[in-house]
């Protein structure tokens, strides 16, 4: 009996871009090829294999019951079938070659980036990053989707489908108005911070859950303030700080460029910390490339975050 299992690598492709778009059109421009030939394609496939794949009559369009149990091995073959490009490309290069796309969550980006990008440049010119401010949760989906390849953000995730790879652990600091009263402590302990003035990151960020973790809101009294307000940028709250007062809590690696009215107070020992890594999807084919990234990231960070030692910490989860 002739086998019903007769299809192309980018026949698998174009059913791909039609379920992660949910329109033939969209697809079809993802793909860099016309409407007809990539409907055609699909159409072909389903015939062969005997099966509708999408159902057409939705918006957008969705797969059949039987399309949802053949998607994720289309993943899967596609996934495959990009390791043997890797190989190739690899085999043909004396160095790191090759291209990335990585998710980094904002409160790691702006600190980060302009530290490690110059490594890379010097040390590894032929590795290519496309890279993407995306909120953890964003991140683990577009792994699960191979939208990106490898993920910067704060660990453990503890998923099953990714590898981590633990870099650095990076301590929290106060930051406060000069005239606050933090701001006359040599260090600060968890009991002296409050609810009454402390500016927080809008939800979403795990840096939020982490800094109200540490702050414990132990204070019943309420904030003085008339208004409240989340920002979705360290640098917001950072300049909130300092022309309105108040404080908050950043990264160390945040705490330059802190305006001429703030200050920053490091905390007791175990001092709260963040752990930094790198997450991506198992048997991953540019293995390689991520390992490199992560020796670029290391080599860039200051000296003094490197040396931390974990027994002066008190590293904390992901809520």
């Amino acid at each position: 009996m002739k086998s019903r299992v007769n299809f192309s690598i980018t026949q698998l492709e174009y059913i791909w871009a039609v379920y992660k778009h949910g329109h033939f059109a969209k697809a079809a421009e993802a793909c860099n090829v016309t409407q007809p030939t990539l409907s055609m394609q699909v159409q072909k496939l389903e015939e062969d294999l005997g099966i509708t794949i999408f159902d057409r009559s939705k918006k957008p369009i969705l797969l059949t019951d039987v399309g949802k149990k053949i998607i994720d091995q289309v993943q899967a073959v596609l996934f495959e079938a990009k390791k043997i490009e890797s190989i190739v490309v690899q085999s043909e290069s004396t160095g790191v070659q090759g291209e990335l796309i990585v998710g980094v969550i904002p409160t790691i980006a702006p600190y980060l980036l302009p530290l490690m990008l110059p490594v890379l440049e010097k040390n590894f010119p032929e590795l290519k990053l496309k890279i993407l401010e995306l909120q953890t949760s964003r991140i683990v989906d577009q792994l699960n989707s191979d939208e990106i390849d490898v993920g910067i953000l704060a660990t453990p995730l503890n998923l099953s489908k990714v590898i981590e790879i633990p870099l650095f652990y990076e301590p929290f600091l106060v930051l406060s108005k000069k005239d606050h009263a933090l701001s006359k402590l040599k260090k600060v302990k968890y009991a002296h911070l409050t609810n009454e003035d402390v500016w927080l990151l809008e939800e979403g960020h795990c840096l939020r859950n982490q800094v109200v973790d540490i702050c414990s809101l132990k204070s019943s009294k309420k904030s003085k303030r008339n208004f409240q307000f989340e920002s979705g940028s360290i640098e917001t709250l950072k300049r909130l700080v300092n022309s309105y007062g108040g404080y908050t809590l950043i990264p160390q690696l945040a705490a330059e460029d802190i305006g001429d009215h703030s200050t920053v107070i490091p905390f007791e020992r175990p001092i709260p910390s963040r752990e930094i890594g790198l997450v991506y999807q198992r048997a991953h084919y540019k293995e390689n490339l991520i390992e490199t990234l992560a020796e670029a990231i290391l080599k860039s960070i200051p000296d003094e975050v490197r040396r931390i030692r974990q027994k002066d910490l008190d590293v904390l989860g992901i809520v």
